[in-house]
Order: C-alpha cells, then structure tokens, then sequence
C-alpha cells in the first residue's frame, strides 16, 4: 500500500490540490452551509435526529408524575442538559482515542463558545479520508449505540429522557458530519487534510491524479 503523504508533499503543489482551508472560527458557517447536502454522513445524521425526535414526542404523552417517573422537567433537564454535558468528555475522549490509535501524538483540545463548539484536533498529522472519517464518526457510533441499548433496558421514563440526550448529542455530531461529507464530496480518489493548531486551522487536499484512496 502506497504511503501518505506529508505535509510537504502535500503543499508542493505537483500532486496535490488544496481545496479548501477552514479556519476554525469559520466553523460554524462552513456547518450550516454544507447541512443540507445529500449525502451518506448527513442522511446518516437526519435519520438518527428524526428518530430521536419522533421518540421523545411518541413517549412523552404516555409519562406519569409518579415516584417512578419523577417530573416532565426534571426528564427535560436531565434530557436536555444534563446527559449531553456528561457526554461532552465522552465525546472528545472518543476522537482522542482514535487519533491515538491512529499514531497522533501531539493532540491538542479547543473551543469557541460563541460558535458553541468544542474540538480535538491532532496537530501537523495527515489523515486520508478513510480515516479522518473514522475518527470523526466514532463519537456518533459508539454514543447512538450505548444509547439505544440503555432505552432496550430502561423504564418508559428513562426512554423519554435518553431520546432527547440522542436527539442534542446527534447535533453535536453536526460538524464532524459535515467535514466528512464535504471529504466525500470530492471527485478525486485521494483525499487528505491536516491541521495547524496554533494557526487553527485545517486544510484539505484532493489529488491531481486519481489513485486509489489511502490512509
């Protein structure tokens, strides 16, 4: 399997177009502009986002003010708030993760809170298109999934308030989402991208020549 290439190889220009670069505090809009595009992570995040909403406005009639069912707004707070705080480092832990077991090293956290956004980018490391969207689903896999077995398990209560937890995590997952699609998008056969986390931010790359994709 042919290597990826680096950084240099990347910006020499023979080989490699740069498409786009995204600076973190463009973050959000560059999300909101690609959020209505038709493909495969997107679908993948409307589906789980309708899902999710049709289940907590399906369960909530059926809820009773009981010692068992504790009260609509605490199900609200809990649902809302609560969980999806606990699952921000969650969240972030699973890209970690999986740029660790990707050979990243130098990881580095961020956030913009006027954007509303919450990162972990890997610093000055190549990552083909196969692989970058690993990282960046993992979160939305793994969490949906542990999810969806805990309301399996739970009382009609907890089902209620685990689908609004999935609905707000499923949003958070919007970026990552995004970038994936915008990566897809591209017609070339080689795709990468890499970030400079002191400049924040990130670059992409399509290849001049369509050669099979790699990681």
């Amino acid at each position: 399997m042919t290597l990826k290439p680096n950084i240099e190889q990347l910006e020499e220009g023979n080989v490699y177009e740069k498409v786009l670069t995204l600076s973190y505090g463009d973050i959000a809009p560059f999300v909101i502009g690609n959020f209505k595009s038709v493909n495969l992570p997107m679908i993948i995040l409307w589906i789980t986002l309708a899902a999710s909403a049709f289940l907590t406005v399906w369960l909530w009639p059926n809820l009773r003010c009981t010692m068992e069912h504790p009260h609509i707004i605490k199900g609200l707070a809990t649902g809302l708030l609560a969980l999806p705080l606990l699952m921000v480092p969650v969240h972030e832990g699973l890209h970690l993760i999986s740029y660790r077991l990707a050979g990243a090293r130098d990881i580095r956290y961020g956030a913009d809170l006027r954007q509303g956004i919450i990162y972990v980018t890997a610093h000055r490391f190549v990552t083909g298109r196969r692989l970058f969207s690993l990282v960046a689903f993992t979160p939305l896999v793994i969490i949906t999934a542990s999810i969806i077995v805990l309301m399996i398990l739970c009382s009609p209560w907890w089902q209620w308030v685990l689908s609004m937890a999935l609905f707000t995590h499923t949003t958070m997952c919007a970026g990552d989402t995004a970038l994936i699609g915008f990566m897809m998008g591209l017609k070339s056969g080689n795709v990468y991208t890499w970030d400079d986390a002191d400049r924040k931010e990130a670059y992409f790359y399509a290849g001049k020549i369509n050669v099979n994709d790699h990681l």
